[in-house]
C-alpha cells in the first residue's frame, strides 16, 4: 500500500493538466479520456480506456472483498448472529459483495461526486487515529478512554463539517480542524483519567526472587 500511494499524485497532475488543456470541461471524470482523444489517435483512446478500467477494478475488487468480509465477521456475527458458522459467514460475505458492487456502480454512474465525498470522509475518519498512535507511542500518560473519546469526537466533528458543506472552514480543512479537536480531547481526558500501568512495568510492591 505505501508503494501504491506513490502513484496518487499522478491523478493530481492529470487534473491540473485538464484545467489548462480543457477549460470549462463540464464533467471532470472525463478529463483524462478527453485529453487523450484530443492528443492521440482513436485506437490509443481505446487502449487508455481499457487500462483505466482494469486499474479501477483491481483495487476496487480488493476493497469490496475487504468490506464484505469485515461486515460479515466483525459486525453481523458478533452483534446480530453470534451462532453464525464459517460457512454462513462466507455466504453472507459473497452476498454482501454483490450488494456493495451494485451500490458502487449506481453511485458512479448517477452520482460520482458522492463517491468522492465518501472517500474524503473515509480518509478523514482514518486520520483521527493519528493522535492516539502518536501520543500513545511517546507519552505514558495517555489513557484508553482519552484515545477512544478523541477518535469519536474527531470523527463526529469531521462528518458534521463535511455534511453541512463547511469544508474548508475559515480557510482550514475540516479534517485538520477535527484533528485539532481530537488532540485536545485526548490530552484533556487522559489528564482526567488515571494512567494505565503497562504489563511490562514492575510492581513496586512486589519483589522478584531468583
Amino acid at each position: 500500500m505505501p508503494f501504491y500511494s506513490i502513484t496518487m499524485p499522478l491523478m493530481f497532475f492529470v487534473g491540473l493538466a485538464a484545467t489548462l488543456i480543457l477549460p470549462g470541461l463540464a464533467n471532470g471524470d472525463l478529463s483524462m479520456l478527453t485529453m487523450v482523444r484530443k492528443t492521440f489517435p482513436a485506437w490509443f483512446l481505446g487502449l487508455i480506456g481499457g487500462a483505466g478500467a482494469l486499474t479501477a477494478m483491481v483495487p476496487a475488487g480488493v476493497m469490496i472483498l475487504t468490506a464484505a468480509t469485515l461486515f460479515a465477521k466483525n459486525i453481523c456475527r458478533p452483534i446480530l448472529w453470534p451462532s453464525m458458522t464459517e460457512h454462513q459467514v462466507a455466504r453472507l460475505a459473497k452476498t454482501t459483495v454483490l450488494i456493495i458492487t451494485v451500490a458502487a456502480l449506481c453511485s458512479a454512474i448517477y452520482s460520482s461526486p458522492t463517491l468522492v465525498a465518501l472517500l474524503l470522509v473515509g480518509y478523514g475518519g482514518v486520520g483521527q487515529f493519528f493522535p492516539g498512535v502518536v501520543l500513545g507511542l511517546y507519552s505514558k500518560r495517555v489513557t484508553m478512554p482519552g484515545v477512544f473519546t478523541g477518535i469519536i469526537i474527531g470523527v463526529c466533528v469531521f462528518v458534521a463539517l463535511a455534511l453541512t458543506k463547511h469544508d474548508p472552514i475559515v480557510g482550514l480543512n475540516a479534517g485538520f480542524v477535527a484533528l485539532c479537536c481530537n488532540f485536545t480531547i485526548v490530552a484533556a481526558v487522559s489528564l482526567l483519567t488515571p494512567a494505565e500501568r503497562s504489563g511490562f512495568e514492575k510492581d513496586p510492591h512486589t519483589s522478584i526472587r531468583a
